[in-house]
């Protein structure tokens, strides 16, 4: 807990002298795995940081559920340690990184400030999203540490493939809280996709594979003013078809106005960036992307479906994020026929 994040301990853990400490919640409602503070710092060493950010698992039963379930504090742990030194895109350093209990002591990114979900994006915010994670993607495509790093789970993980056991839980609370205001067709293809994501998921086992961020959205995503894109929250990152991201981010993270509008631009964007940084043209293609996309959309809708309930929002901007990734992504489902389009039974 944040009450034990002390003068001392810092001081231990840091390697400097320190003096006093102020502690200050951040990010309630914006990140759901995670208990989060600035941590402002008065040391007498010139080397020691100015303020940190500490980041220790949530108190939420909901969300430590989940993030056992899925291991997400020993996935970014695992990626502070094994990946971060690699990456060719921007992260927070990590001063402290400790498997057990789970506790990362970061860099603070201020005065940088994150995107607003909630809000959605600004046209340049989107694009830059999509060219860093297109980079991303393309430094690690079919990387030869990828199958080494057996912390790092694939589209085999138990989480995955055991979705529609969790779906049977959640989905009568999603449909008590949403079942009236989204479209009837994309909630009875939700019904008729969960049933069949295992074979879904094995038939894209052998498809070209990158490290995902799995969470790839603008509260994760701070904008600086040299035109750099820092991505925090690790905790979601696996090994998967870099358009898991693209979807996740253009379905949920814009306005359904402005995706409508830029949706296919961003997408040719995102396959132009990955062929630009050495991704073969021919590995991935922009058809394969853009049906990967589309039925990404289902996945998430169902996903959102199983769990998104299970978790407190924390607060009344959580509850408005919550409704922003339903509301947005089964407008795309219904948009784009996502269901027909993977022959799904037609529903009238």
């Amino acid at each position: 807990m944040l009450d034990e994040v002390t003068v001392d301990w810092l001081a231990e853990v840091l390697g400097v002298p320190i003096d006093a400490i102020e502690v200050n919640p951040i990010a309630a409602g914006e990140g759901f795995m995670g208990l989060l503070a600035r941590v402002t710092l008065t040391s007498p060493d010139p080397s020691a940081p100015a303020s940190v950010i500490v980041k220790l698992p949530t108190a939420d039963p909901g969300g430590q559920f989940i993030g056992q379930t899925m291991r997400v504090w020993e996935r970014e742990h695992c990626f502070y340690r094994d990946v971060a030194p690699l990456l060719n895109i921007r992260v927070p350093r990590a001063f402290v990184n400790i498997a057990e209990p789970p506790c990362l002591v970061l860099e603070d990114l201020a005065p940088a400030k994150p995107g607003d979900h909630v809000a959605g994006a600004t046209l340049d915010q989107a694009e830059r999203s999509i060219d860093v994670i297109a980079r991303h993607h393309a430094a690690w495509f079919e990387h030869p540490n990828l199958r080494e790093w057996d912390w790092l789970p694939g589209l085999d993980d138990p989480s995955l493939l055991s979705l529609g056991d969790t779906f049977a839980i959640g989905w009568p609370l999603f449909l008590e809280r949403y079942g009236n205001e989204l479209p009837e067709r994309c909630l009875r293809w939700c019904e008729q996709f969960v049933e069949g994501i295992p074979e879904w998921i094995a038939g894209h086992f052998d498809e070209p594979v990158t490290i995902t961020h799995g969470d790839f959205r603008l509260d994760n995503l701070f904008f600086l003013d040299d035109g750099s894109v820092a991505v925090i929250d690790w905790q979601m990152s696996m090994r998967a078809p870099g358009q898991a991201d693209l979807v996740y981010f253009c379905a949920n993270n814009l306005t359904t106005e402005m995706r409508r509008e830029h949706e296919d631009a961003l997408i040719e964007r995102y396959v132009t960036g990955l062929h630009a940084a050495g991704v073969p043209a021919d590995a991935v293609t922009l058809d394969t992307v853009r049906r990967g996309y589309v039925e990404g959309l289902m996945f998430y809708a169902v996903s959102f479906g199983a769990s998104l309930l299970t978790i407190n929002p924390a607060n009344e901007r959580g509850a408005a994020l919550f409704d922003a990734l339903v509301r947005r992504t089964f407008t795309a489902v219904d948009d784009l026929n996502a269901g027909s389009a993977m022959g799904l039974d037609p529903v009238t």
